[in-house]
């Protein structure tokens, strides 16, 4: 899978890439819309802007995604929303945005001065950032950016700033296409309702290095991804909620755009770790782990089984049926805190092969 990443920075994606330890063909991950923490209901490091790219880089995502939208008078800044109401507070006295604002309709210089992003740390409630800012960023931590954008000019920036190692993204081929007029980078198409032939021909319509994206779970199954795959593109599950994102990685995406996706392990080494080798586990017993757990953290899990049983992980619910044991399935979150609240119960009598969950410290 990684060999098709020989077009930008491979040196940077081999050294940030997923590892597990598991003989399993581990997705590199993307951030979703950044890094973004949320303390309780509000937001500690907000979407789409600097801060989350540090904080990609903390827990060691090699890839962010952003979301790139024009101002009144063209400015390009970083914001997911059509509005602002949902991340963003009034700069005066940080209350609510009670009206719709929408980025479109306002100059650069009015929602930079009117506005700034919700956090619950002061310091980071700064105003809507530029995608300049964004790219920059990037630059510094040594993050890739996937420019989720219609507009051909970012990829234009992007290109300046970081050459080809930036990732195009969106469903108009249109608009994706235009990044080949700057770049040979990784341009990702979400191919709508499309079956894989149809995705194949509009990907080599495109040319170069390319791949697709798609958050319809129903639609990427395994047969699926192995036709595009085979045809030598990469594929992308797009925020997939649980538990279709931990099947998506048993099938063979090649990149995983998750809001709470980690395994990220190469360089670090656990701080806890519990094991369970050889273990009957009969019908509607279960085994649990819930360890004291530092401020920024992270967990895998990985299983071998045979039976059916239940995994819930990081507040997340996994139901699982294997014949015979063999297959190791593997799951992972970064965690704020927040303890991994592991529980595995059998829904059937089950025999564990082996279970192994390990505690990560992503702290600075």
């Amino acid at each position: 899978m990684l060999k098709r990443f020989g077009f930008f920075c491979l040196s940077a994606l081999l050294f940030f890439s997923c590892s597990g330890g598991v003989d399993v063909d581990l997705p590199i991950s993307v951030a979703h819309r950044g890094c973004w923490l949320k303390d309780g209901e509000e937001f500690y490091i907000n979407e789409n802007c600097p801060a989350g790219v540090r904080m990609a880089a903390q827990y060691g995502y090699p890839a962010i995604e952003c979301d790139v939208k024009y101002t009144l008078d063209s400015v390009m800044v970083i914001m997911h929303d059509g509005t602002i109401n949902r991340t963003m507070r009034n700069a005066s006295d940080y209350s609510k945005i009670t009206e719709p604002v929408k980025v479109k309709d306002l100059t650069f210089e009015e929602l930079r001065s009117k506005y700034v992003l919700e956090s619950t740390d002061p310091s980071l409630r700064v105003p809507i950032p530029t995608l300049l800012e964004e790219l920059e960023a990037c630059k510094e931590y040594g993050i890739i950016p996937m420019l989720h954008s219609a507009v051909p000019e970012s990829y234009k920036l992007a290109h300046e700033i970081l050459g080809d190692s930036f990732i195009a993204f969106d469903a108009s081929q249109a608009a994706v296409s235009q990044a080949r007029n700057y770049s040979s980078c990784l341009i990702l198409l979400d191919p709508g309702k499309d079956d894989a032939q149809r995705t194949i021909e509009r990907l080599k319509e495109i040319g170069g290095t390319c791949g697709m994206s798609t958050m319809n779970h129903g639609m990427l199954d395994s047969a699926y991804i192995k036709t595009v795959k085979d045809a030598g593109f990469d594929v992308q599950a797009s925020i997939f909620p649980a538990p279709h994102e931990q099947r998506a990685v048993s099938d063979g995406v090649t990149f995983q755009l998750s809001d709470f996706w980690w395994r990220q392990t190469d360089g670090r080494k656990p701080i806890d770790t519990f094991r369970k080798i050889s273990m009957r586990l009969p019908e509607g017993q279960s085994v649990t782990w819930d360890p004291e757990t530092p401020e920024y953290a992270a967990v895998t899990l990985d299983i071998d089984f045979e039976g059916t049983v239940e995994v819930t992980l990081a507040g997340r619910t996994y139901k699982l049926t294997h014949a015979q044991p063999g297959k190791v399935e593997v799951f992972g979150a970064r965690l704020y805190k927040k303890t991994p609240g592991v529980k595995v119960r059998a829904l059937v009598h089950s025999q564990v092969k082996s279970l192994k969950v390990q505690l990560f410290d992503c702290g600075k």
